[in-house]
């Protein structure tokens, strides 16, 4: 079981901007419902299947978004809120939804897709906090990678990943300074 201090180990061990490592306050363990969970753990069977990558190369990967309520600051302050521009909420809620990736950003490098880094300092960029929270919040996401196609330079035209691959990697140089990883299907 993962602990407060591996996953904060994990957030600063991979803090590469040139930035301050802010402080890790609080970290939630999310449950997802049993369907999801599910449906997961198929999804994740089968890439294992078809590309022989041990529990479908799935990789712990963080993800930076729009929050516009307090959820998580305190204890008290546990429950989801209801206001459509939340994704933090939305993801948590129902998991992410192609539809909405981007559009905060309007912008994807790799084409329309669910970007993930291992950079936690990159998912950091993408944070935007509107909820008049202190705390900035991010979500540590196990991703289904499957066999990933490395690229450095973009492809805004991208809906899926190349011919024979699961994913996109995009490595640092060329187009970018720290890594992201896109999957096209959410599951």
């Amino acid at each position: 079981m993962t602990s407060f201090r591996d996953v904060a180990k994990q957030f600063r061990d991979q803090w590469k901007h040139p930035t301050p490592k802010p402080t890790v306050v609080k970290i939630w363990k999310i449950y997802c419902d049993k369907d999801h969970t599910d449906q997961f753990s198929r999804y994740k069977l089968a890439i294992e299947r078809k590309t022989n990558y041990g529990g479908g190369n799935s990789k712990r990967r963080w993800h930076g978004t729009i929050r516009t309520c307090t959820v998580g600051d305190s204890d008290g302050q546990m429950n989801l809120c209801s206001n459509v521009n939340c994704s933090l909420c939305s993801i948590i809620r129902t998991s992410f939804h192609l539809a909405k990736a981007g559009q905060r950003t309007n912008f994807g490098r790799f084409g329309a897709g669910i970007y993930t880094s291992a950079t936690s300092s990159k998912a950091n960029d993408y944070v935007d906090e509107r909820g008049g929270s202190p705390y900035k919040a991010m979500l540590l996401s196990d991703v289904v990678m499957g066999k990933a196609v490395k690229m450095t330079t973009g492809d805004e035209d991208l809906t899926a990943p190349p011919t024979g691959y699961d994913s996109v990697v995009g490595e640092p140089g060329g187009d970018l300074n720290y890594d992201e990883a896109i999957v096209y299907k959410v599951r």
